[in-house]
């Protein structure tokens, strides 16, 4: 009667914890998922899937999983949809866009309740703002932190915590060390943090709009703080962190030895530009390049000047990229062509450089490649044309009158 009792007991434990449990809304504010979103039931996700979701967008590389760590409770073909949805969007392979691609903001609130986050939803709702998907397992407060030291060691968080008004700017260049940025805040020690969020929603809209940001809103229930999770994903946690590393190689600048060299001089069109010397090269090569700097002074000082090959100005300015009065600053390299010389022969310029990157430190040969790639495709298609008609030519029979000289020969011998 006793063990009947355990059981029972035990039984209707589980069964409170489980109902206790509550899941975690995950918004995803950006122009595609704001267009898809609808009255439809919001999909329920494992917490693994969602690691693997929260990493591809926050990846500053082309991310890459075999997704072992995915439960048994959901098909690997499910998953990878679910993650190419709800995943940032890939660059295109054969086509380039003077555009930059949209900054990645992942914000981890932990303690909501439905009473805190009352206003929040309220706001994102007038926003036609919805939940894209819900966590059903989400895991305890240990699990958010190991996974925020994953972060961390793969350089897209900072040690040191900012304040969430400074976290939603991409261009504010002490929270954002490159084009992603992951932040975490507990409500229950700082519920300012929900406060903040709330009243800069409008101005987060506006980045997000502008095509500038995406950001996803992870709303930890305040029930998985003590869960019993405490890993995001077991195996993942298991085994070792070489392969993400490896994957997540912090966006460091690559600087060509031709930014080195002496012959790259300006075209005579344009104003003299400053050389990068070996220490804003070696600089800007041990931190990552922001997509944004708050002040010309900055972009010189951290790109090297362009790396001479183009000039600082400000994107969201005029059309002569002079910064509005107050408005936000948002300073980018705008490379310029340069004229090489002729060795022995200074002053002659014989040949135009195009640059690219974030700092204009890369040779831009895409017009090369393609003159090459389209001569060497129409001489491919001319002479398999011409072995066409030679072909269809030798494949005709000969003409009566030819036939019958032919015969009326052979007789007459």
């Amino acid at each position: 009667m006793r063990f009947l009792t355990s059981i029972t007991l035990a039984a209707l434990s589980g069964l409170a914890a489980a109902a206790s449990q509550q899941s975690a809304d995950v918004f995803i504010l950006d122009s595609k998922q704001q267009q898809e979103q609808s009255s439809r039931e919001v999909p329920r996700l494992p917490k693994e899937v969602v690691r693997h979701i929260l990493l591809q967008r926050a990846s500053r590389d082309n991310y890459g999983s075999d997704l072992r760590d995915i439960p048994s409770s959901i098909d690997t073909e499910a998953a990878i949809s679910f993650i190419a949805k709800y995943g940032k969007s890939p660059a295109p392979l054969f086509t380039q866009t003077e555009t930059n691609d949209p900054s990645q903001l992942v914000v981890i609130l932990e303690g909501v309740t439905a009473e805190n986050a009352g206003p929040l939803r309220d706001s994102l709702a007038k926003s036609s703002q919805h939940a894209t998907f819900a966590i059903s397992d989400p895991p305890s407060k240990v699990a958010n932190d190991r996974l925020m030291s994953l972060f961390q060691n793969l350089g897209i968080a900072t040690p040191e915590q900012c304040d969430l008004a400074s976290a939603i700017n991409p261009v504010n260049g002490d929270c954002w060390t490159g084009s992603s940025s992951v932040v975490k805040y507990d409500i229950q020690k700082s519920p300012e943090a929900l406060d903040t969020l709330v009243d800069n929603l409008n101005r987060l809209n506006k980045f997000i709009s502008s095509g500038d940001l995406e950001a996803v809103l992870v709303l930890m229930p305040e029930s998985s703080r003590s869960s019993k999770l405490n890993h995001w994903s077991v195996k993942a946690a298991t085994g070792s962190s070489s392969d993400l590393r490896r994957r997540f190689n912090s966006e460091t600048v690559i600087v060509d030895d031709s930014v080195r060299g002496a012959n790259a001089a300006v075209a005579p069109t344009q104003p003299p530009l400053s050389r990068p010397t070996n220490s804003h090269l070696q600089t800007a090569a041990k931190k990552a390049i922001p997509q944004c700097f708050t002040s010309e002074k900055s972009c010189v000082d951290q790109t090297g000047n362009c790396s001479g090959h183009g000039t600082c100005v400000d994107k969201w300015g005029g059309k002569n990229g002079s910064t509005e009065a107050g408005g936000a600053s948002c300073f980018v390299c705008k490379c310029l062509a340069t004229m090489d010389s002729r060795p022995g022969a200074p002053g002659k310029a014989y040949k135009t450089v195009h640059w690219g990157g974030n700092m204009c430190q890369k040779e831009d040969v895409s017009m090369q490649f393609w003159l090459i790639a389209g001569s060497t495709i129409a001489l491919v298609g001319a002479i398999a044309f011409a072995i066409g008609l030679l072909f269809d030519v030798g494949q005709e029979k000969m003409p009566g009158v030819l036939g019958a000289g032919v015969v009326r020969g052979s007789s007459t011998k």
